[in-house]
């Protein structure tokens, strides 16, 4: 299996294990439920690399019909257990950050206002399909109705990365959008000021591990 790939064929064998039988349109909803905010790859490329699963041996595949309509699913292979199992065997590749937004901001002084408030605002809407996707997760596993509530404890974790995430991702917005606002009446002198007087703040908020 290509190198480019491995990680979302072993994201997708992990889905596979966890149930008997999964239909690719039920791959491709769980994906969209959430894994889509930490391997959004995954969806993208799910009907070719569920295939290759098939084709290396690392997962089966059965043909029913609905009516007159084919049902393709998809069963995980011991083959592919033992592949999932090496693969989490080997150190994870370090966590990257993807945001054009940022990008945009970090450009700020070749930006205009208004492109500026329109990455402020894409990041609010990154933030927002987290926390609108986290209020039904989060429900059905209180209810004891989700999904997958025998992973309850595993899933809880993820919940917390992806909420924090979310929620800071609102903060800074809001933070950058206000202090946007006070660089047309700042001379460059107290702008300079006020932006090492924030770096010392967030100094301030390392922890001695984070520091170290």
């Amino acid at each position: 299996m290509a190198k480019r790939t491995a990680t979302t064929a072993n994201a997708i064998l992990g889905l596979l294990a966890l149930r008997k039988e999964w239909s690719t349109w039920e791959l491709t909803t769980q994906l969209r439920r959430n894994m889509r905010f930490f391997w959004p790859r995954a969806e993208s490329q799910i009907y070719a690399e569920v295939k290759a699963l098939v084709e290396r041996g690392w997962a089966g595949d059965r043909e029913t019909f609905v009516g007159r309509r084919a049902r393709t699913s998809y069963t995980i292979t011991a083959a592919g257990r033992r592949a999932l199992t090496a693969w989490l065997a080997t150190p994870p590749k370090a966590t990257a950050l993807e945001c054009e937004p940022l990008l945009r901001v970090f450009l700020a002084d070749f930006n205009t206002p208004e492109g500026l408030a329109a990455a402020l605002d894409q990041i609010r809407a990154d933030a927002a399909a987290i926390l609108e996707v986290g209020q039904v997760v989060g429900a059905e596993y209180l209810a004891g109705t989700a999904p997958f509530q025998d992973q309850v404890h595993v899933r809880a974790l993820v919940f917390d990365f992806l909420s924090s995430h979310a929620l800071m991702l609102h903060e800074w917005a809001d933070r950058t959008e206000q202090t946007i606002a006070r660089w047309e009446r700042a001379t460059p002198r107290a702008r300079a000021h006020a932006a090492q007087r924030s770096i010392s703040d967030t100094l301030g908020r390392y922890t001695p591990t984070t520091r170290s």
